[in-house]
């Protein structure tokens, strides 16, 4: 019984919820709906409005909406509307809400300005209906109007303001100068009697074309382009000129031209007359005026467009690098993802820390400045017959070539020029000095390379003492001169030594001479595979004081290598050591 009287309650509930969000829900949210339009002076919906007019003493103004819900201007003038505008507009209509009414059936509207209205807005409804709002005084108390209805003898007072409606022809029109996406243009010019400027695309890059040749800098293009595109109108001046003569522009002083990648033609001329700067696009009577920072845009010159990046690339795509310098020509290739090797002066394989150091350096790289932007004179800078050249070659074929001068008065910049471009510059002679690396740097200097699990055997030999430590599992011991346990670390530790070991120079020759000390040598290194295959060993003999290196070689291998100090003093060569662990 019990359970049969939950179950009621629960449907009893269960009733009333149902009834509450399909009944009383909709019917309360009904009643606010109803309450917020009864307070609204005109209710619309932008899309059912055909058309509106703004109509004042002097001049009536009339928008109307296409299929597309585009506004355009019909009166006084047919011309593109600015659709922002006229939809803001509309908005501020349906916004509006009367704060009172004044008097339901007046008997004198000019107390209320009403007679003769400041202007008045006529709108046209798509399903035929039309209604007429009239703007009034301002209420005495302020921050308020009055507003009438045509169809209505009310008088309404509304919190709003009248400039928020008195609109100009200006403000409803379209002040588009060209309507184009920044990413379809493919040539940019700009004519004029002096520094003419003519920039193209080929594929993603940006060239500066003419008289000055040069790779253009893509992001200022592409900044000068989009302020083009989002540049307004600043004053329509003259709809349907008599003549353009009087404002400058039968000779134009200036003319921009945008192509696109469809061959569409942008074209926008440039006068100046008594009164100022006046433009006119092309095939457009109309002459209007832009502001400052458009026509401070046109006076930019090839010089601001100039890559000032030494050479752009992606680092994934470099397949070559190419250094000429007055002492040595290093060619380095890549082989694979992470492995290049130096094909010249010598066949080795590259070190990847600094190939990716070099890549990173020119990456970073910056002109200082630009010097010359033809090449009349390369003589001067010493381009005319360069001692050194770098280069890049990419994946799809692409060679980036760079020739480098003489060096400034100060000694502190080096001049240099892309090959194919007409521009001298300066790089910083810290910059030249980072790219121009050499096949020292560049080549692999490790004595050797091998995994520290697969040596089970290493022994040094002195001309006084042999010691032989051997692994079992991981564990070393010493076996000789006598048997003994030993850190695990020092085997380990000698390991890591011999892979980080890389030398500083290397003499090839059949026979090091006496001062090397490595004949016979002060003491060796032998690696183990097995107690039957040798690895390695290095022979090492005097160390230079000079230099503070040691003299060294590689059994079986023709020349001797100059090895740093630190790497050859953790070696312990003396029985006292291994017991002091």
């Amino acid at each position: 019984m019990k359970f049969k009287g939950t179950a009621a309650m629960m449907v009893a509930f269960f009733s009333i919820g149902i009834y509450y969000f399909l009944i009383d829900l909709p019917a309360e949210e009904k009643k606010a709906q109803e309450k917020e339009i009864a307070g609204k002076i005109l209710p619309l919906t932008i899309t059912n409005i055909s058309e509106f007019s703004l109509i004042k003493k002097d001049q009536t103004i009339t928008l109307h909406q296409n299929a597309k819900n585009i506004w355009n201007l019909s009166q006084p003038l047919e011309a593109v509307g600015d659709n922002p505008e006229a939809k803001s507009f509309l908005s501020e209509i349906e916004a509006l809400e009367k704060s009172r009414v004044v008097e339901s059936d007046p008997k004198n509207l000019s107390q209320y300005g009403l007679d003769a209205p400041s202007f008045k807005i006529h709108i046209k409804f798509k399903e035929g209906k039309e209604e007429t709002l009239l703007f009034g005084d301002e209420s005495p108390m302020g921050g308020k109007i009055y507003l009438k209805l045509k169809s209505d003898p009310a008088v309404l007072l509304a919190t709003t303001s009248k400039t928020t409606f008195n609109k100009s022809i200006y403000q409803f029109r379209d002040k588009t100068i060209f309507n184009f996406s920044s990413g379809s243009i493919t040539q940019i010019q700009i004519k004029r009697n002096e520094h003419p400027l003519d920039l193209v695309r080929e594929k993603e890059e940006w060239k500066i074309s003419g008289k000055v040749q040069a790779t253009a800098d893509k992001d200022a293009v592409l900044a000068f382009l989009q302020m083009i595109q989002f540049s307004r109108v600043k004053e329509f001046v003259n709809e349907k000129p008599d003549s353009i003569e009087a404002f400058g522009l039968k000779k134009p002083t200036t003319t921009l031209i945008l192509k696109d990648e469809n061959k569409k033609s942008y074209s926008i001329y440039f006068g100046v007359a008594e009164n100022g700067i006046y433009a006119k696009k092309e095939n457009a009577p109309g002459i209007f005026q832009v502001d400052s920072k458009f026509h401070n845009a046109l006076e930019k010159r090839n010089i601001d467009f100039l890559l000032k990046t030494l050479i752009e690339f992606e680092e994934k795509n470099v397949t070559e690098i190419n250094i000429k310098s007055e002492k040595e020509t290093v060619q380095a290739i890549r082989l694979e993802k992470e492995h290049w090797a130096i094909k010249s002066p010598k066949e080795t394989p590259a070190d990847m820390s600094t190939i990716r150091s070099l890549l990173f350096d020119l990456k970073e790289a910056k002109l200082t400045e630009f010097i010359k932007l033809s090449t009349d004179a390369t003589e001067t800078f010493g381009l005319d017959k360069p001692e050194r050249t770098f280069s890049l070659k990419t994946s799809d074929g692409k060679s980036i070539d760079i020739q480098f001068g003489n060096t400034n008065l100060n000694g502190d910049q080096v001049f240099a020029k892309r090959t194919g471009e007409s521009a001298v510059f300066s790089v910083s002679k810290e910059t030249t000095k980072k790219i121009f690396r050499s096949f020292h740097e560049l080549r692999n200097k490790k004595l050797f390379k091998f995994e520290a699990e697969d040596i089970n055997k290493i022994v040094i030999e002195t001309q006084q003492t042999l010691f032989e430590m051997q692994k079992s599992g991981s564990t070393w011991s010493l076996f000789k001169p006598e048997k003994m346990e030993i850190k695990d670390f020092l085997g380990n530790d000698l390991l890591w030594a011999m892979k980080g070991m890389e030398f500083e120079s290397f003499t090839e020759t059949g026979i090091a001479p006496e001062s090397t000390g490595l004949v016979p040598p002060s003491y060796k290194i032998i690696l183990w595979k097995t107690k039957l295959e040798k690895f390695a060993e290095l022979q090492v003999g005097n160390l230079d004081k000079n230099s503070q290196q040691y003299y060294a070689q590689i059994e079986g291998k023709n020349g001797y290598y100059q090895v740093k100090k630190k790497y050859l003093d953790s070696f312990r060569l003396e029985m006292k050591k291994f017991k002091q662990q």
